[in-house]
């Protein structure tokens, strides 16, 4: 697995924009499989994640009510899952490199979910695991057992993946679920194999320009709301991740706040 350099803060969390966060995920990608970037295609996430990131995958009901879905432990410790049988909160024990994917992202119609969460998951391990190392040989008992507060897991809430929803980054864990999140989707749709995707489709559609403005032709205006949808498919993610990626590269601009999506030119 290529080894990452990137600038942090005094206490470890990375200081990265978007281009930054591009670079590293072709760096990963290639490093892995160099062809996806060329080859607008699926990632083999499952794959990916225990061949190359070499983590362990493991599936639980995290909460009851779906609020958390995904978790990445950096550090071997105990966390309370949800026991659906007792109705109840249990402790089971988790190791070093364990992604934790909540059962409900294995039913049919939240599959592509799932996949991102777990590409999400393996960005903050890509990402944010020097925040949590620790000398496994001067860990005591008590540290292994450690509270809430002080466990070294990373839990994901169902707002902060795939989210398209406009928020003030603040805290450090502000920051570091946007860049996972970032980096989730420059992993599953690599931004030089997704744009010649969309070159490929702009040309087909008869547009020239590098991007198109919702509002300039009826017909074209319907195709670039389909556009989603076919790309979803080649890359094997659900709509809204296709979406915020047509948004964070700038494909398509609508600058009517009241429509679906609401894409920028910024990369």
């Amino acid at each position: 697995m290529v080894q990452l350099n990137f600038r942090t803060k005094k206490n470890g969390v990375p200081i990265l924009s978007k281009n930054e966060i591009e670079e590293i995920a072709e760096i990963v990608m290639r490093d892995y499989d160099a062809d996806i970037l060329e080859e607008p295609r699926s990632l083999d996430i499952d794959h990916f994640s225990e061949c190359y990131a070499e983590l362990e995958m493991d599936y639980q009901d995290l909460t009851n009510d779906q609020s958390i879905l995904g978790m990445m432990v950096f550090n071997d410790c105990r966390i309370p899952v949800y026991d659906a049988e007792e109705n109840k909160a249990k402790r089971i024990t988790v190791y070093e490199g364990t992604v934790l994917i909540d059962n409900s992202l294995l039913e049919d119609d939240q599959l592509r979910r799932g996949r991102f969460t777990l590409s999400h998951e393996v960005s903050h391990w890509f990402l944010h695991r020097q925040i949590y190392k620790e000398d496994k040989n001067q860990m005591s008992l008590f540290d292994f057992i450690a509270a809430p507060e002080k466990q070294p897991i990373i839990k994901c809430r169902s707002v902060d993946i795939e989210s398209n929803r406009r928020k003030e980054l603040v805290t450090d864990d502000d920051w570091m679920e946007w860049q996972a999140d970032y980096m989730s989707s420059a992993l599953l749709m690599p931004k030089k194999s997704f744009s010649k995707a969309i070159r490929k489709k702009f040309k087909s559609a008869g547009i020239k320009n590098g991007y198109y403005k919702m509002g300039t032709d009826f017909e074209q205006d319907l195709w670039a709301e389909v556009l989603p949808y076919e790309l979803a498919d080649i890359f094997d993610v659900s709509v809204t991740a296709a979406k915020i990626r047509l948004k964070n590269l700038g494909f398509i601009k609508d600058e009517q706040e009241s429509r679906q999506y609401s894409l920028g030119l910024d990369s």
